[in-house]
């Protein structure tokens, strides 16, 4: 029990940690973070999102999982995880590079069996969109006096952080051993800050510098389903199932403007209230298990983007939203169940890609995003705690229409805390 509450210290420090990078701007992202709400995110653990796929039809029992509600049913043990994310951004335009950098704080979950391999619950917080970018743009513009006339050069910076989280709290249902189901509600957090300032080479001009602050909460709602088939071409193999609908959100918030200079108006200045709807996400896949060593899947995503809105419109820029889809391959291999004891075979090892059409479209452009993964499980000596680390390597964006080519390099850390509950072994 002591590391279960030791989790749930840290995942209250997460919450505070993800709301305050509203205030921080130590480090940059995508620089497509930049419009609407800010970049989606996936609720994949580090041991799905290493193999490239979702979880959705892939479930390992010590590992938390939060990407089918149905997988909490199965729980055996008290779990849980918590994870780091570290992304680098080389960002290309019309030969011009710029590099920038990214720490995030990534889902923290808590499940915990109310019946063994029957009924669990979950609570987690997760990022579902993030926003954190930095833009610069170089002007220059002729002010007459009298008859004289001044060539003005200035300097617009743009800078965004936040975006949305859920807290959340669901449960699941095992209904036999070749069905499960499982249903969570949750409150989906907006904050997001967007700093100007500008900065001009006369002296005879003040510094300007501002923030619009957004934030507001909405309610959601999704439904998961699992179907098991086991000793389906042998008496080892078993093929899963996995399919999940996460319903509209309609998130009710407010818009200021704060000034960080003396004004003569009321500061914050508010902007009013309005209504920001997400989109309805459906993700589905397919599990197959040869034997208790290797594991192979292929998982998708739907997200229905063209029906979101925004009625704080100007942050949206010229992009249209399209509806966007993803599709991830991967393979596990657990070479330690062999009974083999060389070093090697104490890891988990796991690979895989995937390819995203993106929710946005920029001058005619889809913003797809292609990446490469690989996974390292290493297991507790003492127990079926575990850390993950993960790789990924890729490609969002294009060159063309004058837009931005991003290469990114990403590193992710999850530890996986497990301990039996519920459970009281017969004496011997």
């Amino acid at each position: 029990m002591k590391k279960i509450v030791l989790t749930a210290v840290l995942w209250s420090i997460a919450i505070s940690v993800s709301f305050a990078q509203a205030e921080s701007q130590a480090s940059n992202g995508s620089v497509y973070s930049r419009i609407g709400v800010g970049y989606p995110v996936e609720t994949a653990n580090t041991s799905a999102g290493s193999m490239g796929i979702l979880g959705v039809s892939y479930n390992d029992i010590p590992i938390g999982n939060l990407s089918n509600p149905a997988h909490w049913g199965s729980t055996i043990y008290g779990l849980g995880s918590g994870g780091l994310n570290i992304q680098s951004f080389s960002a290309e335009q019309n030969g011009n590079t710029a590099t920038s950098s990214n720490f995030s704080v990534n889902n923290f979950q808590l499940q915990f069996p109310i019946i063994r391999e029957k009924l669990g619950i979950s609570g987690s917080f997760t990022p579902l969109t993030r926003s954190n970018f930095s833009a610069v743009q170089n002007n220059t513009r002729f002010v007459s006096r009298g008859s004289t006339q001044d060539t003005l050069q200035y300097r617009i910076k743009n800078e965004g952080t936040g975006g949305s989280n859920r807290a959340e709290l669901g449960i699941g249902w095992q209904i036999n051993k070749n069905i499960a189901i499982g249903y969570a509600a949750s409150a989906v957090f907006l904050s997001q800050d967007n700093y100007y300032s500008a900065i001009f080479n006369s002296g005879s001009y003040r510094p300007i510098n501002y923030r619009f602050e957004t934030s507001g909460i909405g309610f959601g709602n999704r439904v998961g389903t699992l179907i098991n088939l086991p000793s389906l071409f042998s008496e080892e193999d078993e093929l899963s199932i996995g399919l999940t609908v996460d319903l509209p959100v309609t998130i009710n918030a407010t818009k200021k403007q704060v000034s960080e200079a003396i004004v003569q108006a009321p500061d914050p200045i508010n902007l009013g209230d309005g209504e920001v709807k997400m989109p309805m996400k459906m993700t589905g896949g397919i599990s197959y298990r040869p034997s208790n060593l290797t594991l192979i899947a292929v998982e998708g995503l739907y997200q229905d983007w063209s029906n979101y809105s925004n009625d704080f419109s100007s942050t949206q820029g010229n992009a249209n939203f399209v509806n966007r889809y993803k599709v991830g391959v991967g393979m596990q291999y657990y070479p330690y169940r062999s009974g083999s004891d060389k070093f090697l075979s104490y890891f988990k090892y796991r690979f895989g890609g995937s390819y995203d059409t993106g929710h946005l479209r920029l001058r005619g452009n889809r913003i797809n995003t292609l990446k490469f993964s690989l996974g390292l499980g290493i297991r507790s000596p003492s127990s079926n705690s575990s850390v993950d680390l993960g790789l990924e390597y890729g490609f969002r964006g294009t060159n063309s229409s004058n837009l931005v080519k991003e290469q990114i390099w990403g590193v992710s850390l999850t530890l996986n805390l497990t301990e039996i509950m519920f459970f009281r072994p017969k004496l011997q």
